[in-house]
C-alpha cells in the first residue's frame, strides 16, 4: 500500500524499499580501518533497543524513525518507531564492526555488497542525502516504507526551490509522475515528487 504525505512547498515524499535484501548476510572480508557506513539487519522489534546500546558504545549510528499514536484499551499514545522494520546504519571500522559482534554480543548482521562479495559500504554522500531526507520528511510530515520495484537510473538533477533545496538525485517516472529519487545502492530509494520548474540538471 502507498502512502503520499505533503511537504513543505507541496512536495511528496516517498521512502521506496527495495526488496532486495537477504537476512543474516555477513562477510569477514573487510580490510579499511577508515570509519564506513554499514547496514545491519535486527532482530525483529529490537531497532529501538539497539541504537541505545550502541549510544552506551558511542557508535556512530543512524535508526530512520517516525512518531505514530497507538490506540490502547484504556488511553491513546504517542510511539516512535522504525521507518524501516530491522535495518539500523553504523559508522565505524572493520574492527569496531567485528567488535559489535564478537565484544558486545549485539544481535546484527551486516548487508554484503553482491558484486564484491564483501560488507556492503554506504557512500558517505549517500547516506548524508538518506539522513537529510529523512529529517526533512520527520519535521514536515509523516511517510511511511512501501514495497517498490528498483527504479531505472535517471538523469542526474539538483532540487532548487523548496525545503530540499541543494538535494542531488536521479529524475525518474514513478506511476506517471516525476520524482526526484535519492539511492542507498542495495538497500534503498526514495521518492520525492517535484515540479520540473523546482529542478536543475547536474553536469
Amino acid at each position: 500500500m502507498k502512502n503520499e504525505k505533503e511537504n513543505c512547498d507541496g512536495q511528496t515524499a516517498k521512502l521506496c524499499f527495495l526488496s532486495m535484501l537477504k537476512p543474516n548476510d555477513i562477510i569477514m572480508q573487510m580490510t579499511d580501518n577508515e570509519p564506513l557506513w554499514l547496514a545491519a539487519r535486527t532482530r525483529a522489534n529490537q531497532e529501538i533497543r539497539l541504537r541505545e546500546s550502541l549510544k552506551k558504545l558511542d557508535v556512530t549510528h543512524f535508526l530512520p524513525t517516525r512518531f505514530v499514536v497507538r490506540t490502547y484499551s484504556d488511553r491513546r499514545k504517542r510511539v516512535e518507531v522504525p521507518v524501516i522494520s530491522n535495518l539500523i546504519f553504523v559508522k565505524c571500522t572493520p574492527v569496531e564492526a567485528y567488535a559489535l559482534l564478537n565484544d558486545h554480543h549485539l544481535h546484527i548482521s551486516y548487508l554484503k555488497d553482491y558484486s564484491t562479495g564483501r560488507m556492503l559500504r554506504i557512500a558517505e554522500q549517500d547516506m548524508q542525502n538518506f539522513i537529510r531526507f529523512v529529517g526533512q520528511c520527520a519535521d514536515n510530515g509523516d511517510y511511511e516504507c512501501v514495497q517498490l520495484d528498483e527504479v531505472a537510473p535517471g538523469d542526474r538533477v539538483r532540487i532548487t526551490e523548496g525545503c530540499f533545496t541543494g538535494l542531488e538525485g536521479e529524475l525518474v517516472r514513478i506511476d506517471g509522475k516525476t520524482h526526484v529519487v535519492v539511492r542507498i545502492p542495495q538497500v534503498m530509494a526514495m521518492g520525492i515528487k517535484i515540479p520540473l520548474s523546482r529542478l536543475q540538471k547536474v553536469k
